[in-house]
């Protein structure tokens, strides 16, 4: 019987074909987990943020709404004005709370709580920020409403309680009795005003692999440059903002190479970043706490 064999240039063939399709296999899986990783690291800063909001829908349904009651939101100057760099301002809230609501800060549940919110710069010289907690009886030597400098000493230490980290931007506002909402909004005890209803809360936060391995700039980008071209893993869905340094741009493209919209946006300066230069793109996360009592103050 008459029997042939493959050829070389057939096996040959074949194991071009097979290492083709080997390495499509390998693409595609690498691809889907990629996908996966992204959403999972999403998930779970989701589940983080939402933890960070529970807590603060905590505090506010506490708010002490009657006589002794009071409000502020307001900012606070981390840094300031230097050469062209506008000052950086930071995002806070102090109210007083009840104490039978919130036993963990006041056990005896005998006074009020004066509760304050705010971002802190994580160093000396990073943008990114903590959002951090501070708790005190009512009565304390130095109030969170009129000692400004104790209460900033305070967050900036270990005393605070660090709720969320890698914030690169934040934003609080209040839903005013005109319907407005508000960055700023002071309401001082024995007045006879409403608080607002509601709490708005923006923020932007990098974490995971992206605050470990962030993207960095591939080329030099020159004061007033209006295209970057980045290295590193791509974000699974492109912000809107992103941050070099000091300086806040808006961005859209395809990654890894992006068009700049606007530069120094967020009340910054545009300036001019080496190559390698880290490019921090936070994710987006918002949410929204009611006031207690829809905000009336009660007698």
């Amino acid at each position: 019987m008459n029997r042939r064999g493959m050829t070389l240039m057939e096996v040959l063939l074949a194991l071009a074909l097979f290492a083709m399709l080997a390495l499509f296999v390998a693409g595609t899986v690498r691809s889907v987990l990629g996908i996966w990783q992204q959403g999972e690291r999403r998930g779970r800063g989701d589940l983080v943020f939402a933890a960070a909001m529970e807590r603060i829908r905590g505090d506010l349904a506490a708010l002490h709404t009657g006589p002794r009651g009071w409000l502020i939101l307001d900012d606070w100057e981390p840094r300031a004005p230097s050469g062209n760099e506008p000052a950086w301002r930071l995002p806070r809230i102090r109210f007083l709370a009840r104490g039978a609501a919130l036993p963990a800060d006041d056990p005896l549940s005998r006074r009020g709580v004066e509760i304050a919110w705010l971002m802190v710069p994580e160093t000396t010289t990073s943008r990114l920020c903590r959002l951090v907690r501070l708790a005190q009886i009512e009565g304390s030597a130095s109030g969170f409403a009129q000692d400004d400098a104790a209460l900033l000493r305070r967050a900036l230490s270990t005393e605070a309680m660090v709720v969320l980290d890698g914030v690169a931007w934040g934003e609080f506002e209040f839903l005013d009795n005109d319907g407005a909402w508000k960055s700023t909004l002071g309401i001082a005890a024995n007045q006879p005003y409403s608080f607002p209803s509601d709490l708005r809360i923006n923020l932007e936060r990098v974490a995971g692999n992206f605050r470990n391995r962030p993207p960095s700039l591939d080329q030099g980008l020159p004061g007033g440059a209006t295209a970057m071209v980045l290295r590193g893993t791509p974000p699974l869905q492109l912000p809107e903002y992103a941050l070099v340094g000091a300086e806040w741009m808006r961005i859209r493209g395809n990654y890894p190479r992006l068009t700049v919209v606007e530069r120094g946006s967020r009340n910054t300066s545009s300036g001019t970043h080496p190559r390698g230069a880290t490019v921090w793109l936070p994710e987006p996360y918002s949410g929204s706490c009611p006031v207690a009592a829809g905000g009336r103050r009660l007698p």
